[in-house]
């Protein structure tokens, strides 16, 4: 039992669960973000590199931990593999607030999902057409705002120092890249389209202007 509970224990220096959760993970990102075009693909390699830097610490060289350690002079940042849900033991919420934003974290990368899905479903059933139904009718792009809870989630449950830094660099690539996007499709449908961007609002309902 013992050496049965050692293979599954989830510590760091896993260079098997990395690869793993590379290729799962990966593989996940890609979905929500579906590249087509050239500039697609450029920021979606950003994307995963957001996924390599948080599972290369999760489960592999904790840096961000180390960091941490070294600062505090408290080494269990670095031994207890628990502690990476670092937010909790930050402002002192102990083993219940990192149990809390975990379910959190996780929750905001489900409703991602769920959103990016969803969208692109309505846009290859659209065939090149324009999309005004279903969460287009309130929004111009669902896969991104999916992609941004999957990044908040990300970080919500695991912070790194690498991940915290790239957070707002994705940020900016993606409105830039749906704004070109915008720019794309107002040439292909004109008026029409120019008409629903003023009702719907980028990542958010409409309400939230500053986003729209």
């Amino acid at each position: 039992m013992e050496r049965l509970t050692e293979v599954f224990r989830i510590d760091y220096h896993n260079g098997w669960l990395v690869a793993a959760y590379l290729v799962l993970v990966g593989g996940f990102v890609y979905g929500l973000l579906q590249p087509r075009s050239r500039r697609e693909w450029r920021s979606l390699g950003l994307a995963q590199a957001f996924v390599v830097a948080l599972y290369a610490e999760m489960y592999g060289l904790p840096l961000t931990a180390y960091g941490l350690a070294l600062f505090t002079g408290q080494s269990e940042w670095s031994q207890d593999h628990f502690r990476g849900h670092a937010w909790a033991y930050i402002f002192g919420w102990g083993e219940t607030g990192a149990i809390v934003l975990t379910i959190v974290g996780n929750a905001a990368i489900v409703l991602g999902a769920v959103l990016a899905v969803l969208g692109w479903r309505q846009v290859h059933a659209a065939r090149g057409g324009l999309v005004r139904d279903g969460l287009y009718r309130s929004i111009r792009h669902p896969q991104y705002t999916g992609f941004f809870c999957f990044l908040i989630g990300s970080l919500i449950n695991w912070p790194t120092a690498l991940t915290l830094l790239m957070f707002p660099l994705l940020l900016f690539v993606y409105i830039r890249l749906a704004r070109a996007e915008e720019a794309d499709a107002e040439r292909q449908f004109g008026t029409e389209y120019e008409e629903y961007r003023q009702r719907t609002g980028r990542f958010l309902p409409r309400w939230n202007r500053s986003l729209a």
